[in-house]
């Protein structure tokens, strides 16, 4: 049996290409070309003399060496991790969080420096563009539910869902049916993601179902519908965790005294070996405790 190693490199390419199955995204992740992708898979591949990836209807796949090979390569590399991290200073400990950038704002980031203050030894990254293997964090808050084998996803936070305006807007609107005057204000996962709250689920769980309530504009984050209602440009649906601080300081109004069973589910999403993680430990802790006492 040959004691040579393959190439480290070509290993790291491969571990990419197999979580995005997809050269041109695994390129844009390392920051290189997809020709230089296809090289390193070619040179990996060349030295074990077996096919890791085949393409079937333009679509990538992992052969069946492929699938084999991946969660041992991934093992390997959080075994280089973790002998890095034990070699680091207690100050450099480093704990990537991904969050969606609307709770992170309006959520995590408010109440942050209260685990700073108590573990000044970890320094934490907040990264707001979640890949949604969730390989690329430490651990994840997100809505939505993605399975994987090697990782724990945990009920964490539910928040309450309903509109909210401008003062100026909150004294024209007396009961929901006047929202018929105003422009409805859109989240683009709204719309495309059936378990997102949407206006036509709000208004379904009214029993009103023939109103038109797709039009209005569009927006990518919550943030940005939430301040375009600050703004008094229309009326907006907003989860009870994101808006509490506009509402207290007058800034936003819930202008209907309805009670809707219409909620939202927040989860965290780590790897189940990130258990033994010291940092990982004290984030999670404190996430759950935060989650209790808000």
């Amino acid at each position: 049996m040959s004691k040579r190693l393959p190439p480290l490199n070509a290993l790291k390419v491969f571990e990419v290409a197999a979580r995005r199955l997809n050269f041109t995204r695994a390129a844009e992740e390392l920051h290189v070309t997809n020709a230089a992708v296809s090289h390193q898979i070619k040179l990996l591949e060349d030295f074990l003399g077996l096919d890791l990836f085949q393409r079937s209807n333009n679509v990538l796949k992992l052969t069946e060496a492929g699938e084999r090979y991946l969660p041992r390569i991934r093992e390997g590399f959080k075994i280089f991790q973790q002998a890095t991290d034990a070699l680091l200073n207690d100050n450099n400990v480093l704990l990537r969080v991904g969050v969606p950038p609307s709770f992170g704002s309006k959520w995590l980031v408010p109440r942050l420096y209260r685990f700073l203050n108590r573990h000044p030894q970890v320094r934490v990254e907040i990264v707001s563009e979640v890949d949604r293997s969730y390989r690329d964090c430490d651990i994840s808050i997100d809505f939505r539910r993605t399975q994987f084998a090697d990782f724990r996803i945990e009920p964490f936070i539910v928040t309450e869902v309903f509109p909210v305006c401008s003062p100026a807007i909150a004294k024209t609107l007396q009961t929901p049916a006047d929202l018929s005057k105003q422009t409805l204000l859109h989240e683009v996962s709204a719309m495309n993601d059936p378990d997102y709250p949407s206006w036509q689920s709000w208004f379904s769980t009214l029993g009103v179902n023939d109103k038109e309530v797709r039009k209005g504009p569009l927006f990518t984050l919550a943030l940005m519908a939430l301040q375009a209602a600050i703004d008094g440009q229309g009326v907006a649906l907003g989860q009870a965790l994101l808006v509490e601080y506009d509402i207290a300081a007058g800034r936003l109004v819930r202008p209907f005294d309805v009670q809707t069973p219409l909620r939202l589910d927040y989860y965290l999403i780590y790897a189940a070996d990130m258990k033994e993680n010291a940092a990982f430990q004290a984030f999670h802790q404190w996430l759950v405790s935060e989650a209790r006492t808000r």
